[in-house]
């Protein structure tokens, strides 16, 4: 039996705080926070993919969501991947393919006729796997943040 991709679950609980923690350096109970606020009542207009192992545990997962405005997009609302992950030893077999392909899919549903995504400037795994699922580089911003006395 091979792993399948499929929404997120109220069992899922602690496998998706695991994936998250591993893609996302947050405080500490943040991914617990948004977990359970988004299993206690889900948004329409996000929604979580996993990858489920035949074991029951979970290899990697995408969150994806709407917004009204993305770099590089014409239209909106505009399908937004905000986070994918998928554990290593998942790695190179098609499956960030396959939860990207059910990313778009869903926006799809939702009246998106265009995705978008980001990825930090030094993350080239990331800049390698975008370009190679046919998504283009449309800029690149430098961010600041200036604290208020």
């Amino acid at each position: 039996m091979t792993p399948l991709i499929r929404p997120v679950q109220q069992n899922d609980h602690t496998e998706w705080r695991r994936l998250r923690d591993a893609l996302w350096d947050h405080e500490v109970d943040e991914h617990g926070q948004v977990i359970a606020a988004f299993l206690a009542a889900p948004p329409a207009d996000i929604t979580i993919l996993v990858i489920e192992r035949p074991d029951g545990t979970l290899g990697g997962f995408a969150e994806v969501g709407q917004r009204s405005y993305a770099e590089g997009c014409a239209t909106s609302p505009v399908g937004y991947l905000e986070g994918l992950y998928v554990d290593p030893d998942l790695r190179q077999q098609g499956w960030a393919r396959r939860l990207v392909a059910a990313a778009e899919a869903w926006a799809r549903t939702q009246g998106c006729s265009e995705m978008a995504s980001d990825c930090l400037i030094e993350n080239t795994n990331s800049l390698v796997m975008h370009l190679a699922l046919g998504y283009s580089e449309v800029e690149r911003i430098i961010c600041f943040r200036k604290t208020l006395t």
